[in-house]
C-alpha cells in the first residue's frame, strides 16, 4: 500500500513522500479548507489520507483536502466564481437555528 501511495504521488502530482508530509505538517495535520482531520473511511474502516488537490489546468498542488472538501470543489467544477455563488447562497439562507455546528 505504501509503495503504490509512492507511486501516485510521484507519478500524478510529482510529490515525493517527504513534500506530501511537508505539506501534511505545513497545513497542521487538517483540511486547508475546513480545518478539520480527515474523518473519510475506507470500506475496511482505515480512515483515508488527504486528498492532493491541485490545478487541473496547470497541475500545480495548491494543498491537501479531506475527501468531502475535496469531491465538493470538484462538483462544483473548481470554479471559484461558482464556490463564491454558492457560499452567497447559504450564507443568504441561513438562520442561526439551522447553521452547521460541529
Amino acid at each position: 500500500r505504501e509503495r503504490e501511495k509512492k507511486r501516485v504521488l510521484a507519478v500524478k502530482y510529482g510529490l515525493t513522500i517527504a513534500e506530501y508530509q511537508n505539506l501534511f505538517t505545513s497545513q497542521g495535520g487538517v483540511c486547508a479548507i475546513c480545518e478539520l482531520p480527515e474523518k473519510a473511511q475506507f470500506k475496511v474502516g482505515c480512515i483515508r489520507g488527504f486528498s492532493v488537490d491541485h490545478d487541473h489546468k496547470t497541475g500545480k498542488v495548491r494543498g491537501l483536502l479531506c475527501h468531502n472538501c475535496n469531491v465538493a470543489i470538484g462538483l462544483l467544477k473548481d470554479d471559484a466564481g461558482l464556490i463564491r455563488k454558492a457560499a452567497d447562497y447559504v450564507a443568504a439562507h441561513a438562520s442561526v437555528a439551522s447553521m452547521y455546528v460541529e
